[in-house]
């Protein structure tokens, strides 16, 4: 590290021009980095989830491509309404890469006139005068294929549904496609309440969402830090070389997303204001140690070769452990986790190497003698009289310490015993956001937007349309419509018991909706096809062979959907026992989705302690080292997992990556802390002066560090998404227990253990 720090003290304006280049090749790739937000990506492609999705897909075609355009009008069947309806269909067909628009004007009634069927529809634009509404709103309501999609069984409120193509069902199609809609909507506004769902147009204002409040952190995170630093330096070298360093890290670490392939989405948002954090306190710590070394009397040269040999070690064994923290989500099977996990590992190691380089030639070529201004600055030495006196109360009151943590530790642990994994669609966002108005709309007035998929195969031509299946298909949707959570469930069974009733109505009773022979339904089936009906498509493959059932159900969260679809399960198997029934959907994903990031995070965990351990063994050689270095780590993980548990707060996906990433950045200033005491030891030999410098001189930088992180972290607790907050919230939580188990248990379990001996043999 020497020969290292002397190559930058003879070239430092170099190795400054170099980082300058770098970050201005870095600015062009950064500034084109994308965002998206696609759900079958979480997967990889060989995972049977997506597998079962992707048969839905070939057969019947996607369930996440339709934006739905709702609005309530008491007077929905009158002339004046379904002419605006009308006209705004209209300029909806007229949107590009919109295959589709149905609303009420393509509803269509099933008339039998001589042993056949006839389509018509509900509503003619040149006979709406002489339309008797109140009858066509009593046929269209009580019409099983259009009420809870098309309309509501009051009959005051509708929906427009929009069918994106295929091929065009990407962020920035669809963003396109939103505004469109919006702008045809404002044209209309002044006489209806309008209200946008549907999965896609969640997915696209998410990301919206999500990518105004990444550049709204980064902003106002960098305000607080800079703040926080003049308020701690009170000079323009502390709040610039920190904040150069944090700025050209997330620079070429976006560049380095860009070139790779990778894409912003709902993970790898967290990367900023991790990066904007982590990458300081590796500053934070040098110029800690700068100041002190220059504050002791040696040169500019000697402090800046005093700071590498001092820390250059010890922050570099920090930033790997970090990124050893987040690679380790590479072991999870859900693929953004493992591109957030490398692209944040690589950041922290970006982080370092600007460091690592910028700061020590930066330093030697400023004439600044330090980088404080302890003249004018209070905060340093009202902390560094605090911490002599928190050096003396640890000295003369360790075993009680160690008693309170250990107290602490349990009553947390029993909290541990009420986590549960849960997770939601609208996990993320606020109740009082339009996004939720909307949704609530659709779900209290027509039927949730979250459709849960059936898909019978049955393996030959021809038997998914026999009367067997079809009566078995019936039972399904009676087993299904048992659960509350579940609105509306429609498929061919819906579709031939329509077509009976119509062509047997005398005949029909409530018991026996659907025919008893193949014969009957398929007259049925032949009669759609002459019709060319494309709700037989909808619902049965080309060649009869497998059934569609769609249901729809509220975002009841992934407990109770995974509960659910074992239910239904178990019913399929007793209904279906020589069929094979797939259960799928796009809330099935999320649902499935929840689980593996959950338990991908915690093995992910698992393996980051694993290594962390390794390190420490093979750095300092023996357990009562290996005790001191993880306990004040695991500690603050253990509070937080219980206090979530006394608080009833779910583990979901955005909250179950707080553990890793408290875990990376905890762990720092434990390394910080005994690499530091290595130094003081090996210096004077002693151990309680020793100890004692090290709790002044690196709590104060520990303190520091710790201001910056719950700043930085801090910000996130004003986020409109709850997920969001709860984040910021945990994260800060974790970072203060973390804080006060460095400067207090930390050094008391120095004074219970002792191990003098091993460090002074570790740092031969």
């Amino acid at each position: 590290m020497e020969r290292f720090g002397n190559f930058i003290i003879t070239y430092p304006k170099l190795i400054i021009a170099a980082i300058t280049i770098l970050a201005f090749l870095a600015i062009y790739p950064a500034s084109n980095i994308r965002t998206d937000f696609d759900l079958e990506g979480f997967y990889p492609e060989d995972d049977p989830v997506i597998k079962e999705y992707e048969q839905l897909e070939e057969e019947f075609g996607r369930d996440d491509n339709a934006i739905l355009v709702g609005f309530k009008d008491d007077s929905l069947f009158s002339e004046k309404v379904l002419n605006d309806l009308l006209t705004i269909v209209d300029d909806f067909k007229k949107i590009e890469n919109i295959e589709n628009v149905l609303s009420l004007w393509d509803a269509q009634q099933i008339i039998s006139e001589e042993n056949s069927l006839r389509f018509t529809p509900y509503l003619q634009a040149n006979s709406l005068e002489r339309l008797n509404s109140d009858e066509v709103k009593k046929e269209i309501t009580s019409d099983p294929l259009l009420s809870g999609y098309l309309v509501n069984h009051e009959g005051n409120a509708t929906s427009v549904v929009l069918i994106i193509e295929k091929e065009s069902n990407t962020y920035e199609v669809k963003n396109k496609i939103i505004h469109q809609v919006n702008e045809i909507l404002s044209d209309h506004r002044q006489d209806y309440e309008f209200h946008i769902s549907g999965i896609p147009y969640f997915r696209n204002q998410y990301v919206n969402m999500l990518n105004d409040e990444i550049v709204m952190y980064i902003v106002i995170s960098s305000v607080l830090i800079m703040l926080l630093l003049w308020y701690m330096y009170r000079t323009l070298w502390g709040i610039l070389f920190p904040m150069v360093i944090v700025w050209t890290t997330l620079l070429l670490a976006v560049a380095i997303i860009q070139l790779s392939g990778g894409y912003l989405e709902i993970m790898s948002t967290t990367i900023a204001p991790i990066l904007l954090c982590v990458g300081i306190a590796d500053a934070v710590h040098m110029i800690s140690k700068y100041d002190d070394s220059r504050e002791s009397g040696s040169g500019k040269k000697k402090s800046i070769i005093e700071m590498l040999k001092t820390l250059g070690s010890a922050t570099f064994l920090t930033s790997i452990t970090t990124a050893i923290g987040f690679a380790s989500l590479v072991s999870s099977s859900v693929v953004p986790m493992k591109r957030f996990g490398i692209y944040t590992a690589v950041g922290v190691l970006i982080a370092y190497v600007i460091t690592i380089t910028f700061l020590p030639a930066i330093l030697k070529v400023v004439r600044k003698k330090k980088v404080v201004n302890e003249k004018t600055s209070a905060f340093y030495p009202a902390v560094h009289k605090w911490l002599i006196k928190l050096s003396a109360f640890n000295r003369l009151h360790y075993r009680r310490i160690i008693l309170v943590f250990l107290l602490i530790t349990i009553i947390f642990s029993v909290g541990i015993r009420n986590l549960d994994v849960n997770g939601r669609v609208f996990d993320d966002i606020s109740e009082d956001t339009k996004l939720m108005r909307d949704s609530r709309f659709f779900t209290n007035n027509i039927s949730p937007p979250f459709p849960m998929e059936f898909v019978i195969n049955t393996n030959f031509p021809d038997s998914a349309i026999s009367a067997t299946i079809m009566n078995k298909a019936l039972q399904l949707e009676e087993v299904i419509q048992s659960y509350p959570e579940i609105h509306r469930v429609v498929g061919l069974q819906t579709l031939v018991e329509e077509i009976h009733k119509v062509m047997n109505p005398d005949s029909v009773s409530t018991q026996n909706q659907l025919p008893v022979s193949d014969n009957a339904i398929a007259q049925y089936i032949l009669l759609l096809e002459i019709n060319n009906s494309e709700a037989l498509s909808r619902y049965v493959n080309f060649d009869y062979s497998k059934l569609r059932i769609t249901a729809f159900t509220e975002d009841a969260g992934s407990k109770r959907i995974n509960q659910i679809r074992q239910g239904i399960a178990t019913e399929i198997a007793r209904i279906f026992p020589d069929q094979e029934v797939i259960i799928t959907g796009t809330t099935i994903l999320n649902a499935d989705l929840t689980d593996k990031i959950v338990y991908s995070l915690a093995w992910s965990i698992l393996l980051a302690i694993t290594a962390i351990t390794a390190i420490m063994v093979y750095m300092f050689k023996d357990f009562r080292l290996l005790i001191i270095a993880l306990v004040p780590n695991i500690l603050p993980l253990l509070m937080v997992g219980g206090l979530m548990g006394y608080l009833n707060l779910d583990i979901k996906p955005s909250t179950a990556v707080i553990f890793t990433i408290a875990l990376g950045i905890a762990v720092d200033d434990s390394i910080h802390f005994l690499a530091r005491f290595r130094v003081e030891y090996r210096r004077s030999g002693t151990f309680l002066p020793s100890l004692t410098t090290t709790t002044i001189r690196t709590g104060r930088a520990i303190i520091i560090t710790s201001l910056i992180l719950l700043s930085g972290f801090g910000t996130l607790i004003t986020s409109t998404f709850t997920s969001t907050t709860l984040m910021g919230a945990l994260v800060c939580t974790t970072i203060f227990a973390a804080l006060l188990a460095d400067l207090f248990l930390l050094p008391s379990l120095f004074y219970w253990l002792n191990p003098v001996q091993k460090i002074s043999d570790s740092s031969q």
